[in-house]
């Protein structure tokens, strides 16, 4: 909890300066960039993470990545505050975070849509439309593939789960016959 704390804080900082220059779009993009890598790379984590590698040299290698990478002056100072605060551990709730608030600001909602079976595009489509008139947001569904649902689908969007799973619907049943 703390952890998510931390990292909320880091990340509302950035935000604040993404909507007073209008780039905080741009600047998850290139967050979330150096999150992969930082998260892909484990010399690279070890680097960032250990004190013991002195904090010119793990500044250099931010330096040089944000370079290689085409990171804005922002996200590379960003960056470079989470190695002098050594918070870099806080970076993946960071960037989850920062995601979260570039969505809202957007207008945006991201849906993880459980199915038991492959969707046609247009079953995607009339179900992404059905959601987006719900949460009146735009929606951005991300599709799992459950057979263990046996039918139906499952939307968890932010908080909340809306289950019309054939399989949870079959122990609802379950439960009110064993209920007499």
């Amino acid at each position: 909890m703390i952890n998510r704390t931390i990292a909320r804080r880091y990340a509302k900082a950035l935000m604040n300066i993404g909507q007073q220059d209008g780039n905080y779009e741009k600047y998850w993009e290139e967050l979330d960039t150096f999150t992969s890598l930082f998260q892909r790379e484990d010399e690279l984590r070890e680097i960032l993470l250990n004190p013991a590698f002195g904090l010119l040299r793990r500044q250099a290698i931010i330096k040089e990545i944000g370079k290689r990478l085409g990171l804005s002056l922002i996200t590379t100072n960003f960056l470079h505050i989470l190695v002098d605060k050594n918070r870099m551990r806080y970076l993946p709730d960071i960037t989850s975070i920062y995601q979260e608030l570039v969505d809202e600001a957007a207008g945006r909602a991201r849906v993880l849509l459980v199915t038991a079976y492959d969707l046609s595009e247009d079953k995607l489509e009339e179900l992404t439309q059905g959601l987006e008139e719900l949460v009146g947001k735009k929606v951005i569904m991300e599709v799992e593939r459950n057979p263990s649902l046996v039918g139906g689908v499952v939307a968890k969007i932010g908080g909340m789960v809306y289950d019309g799973s054939v399989k949870t619907q079959l122990e609802r049943l379950k439960e009110t016959l064993a209920k007499g």
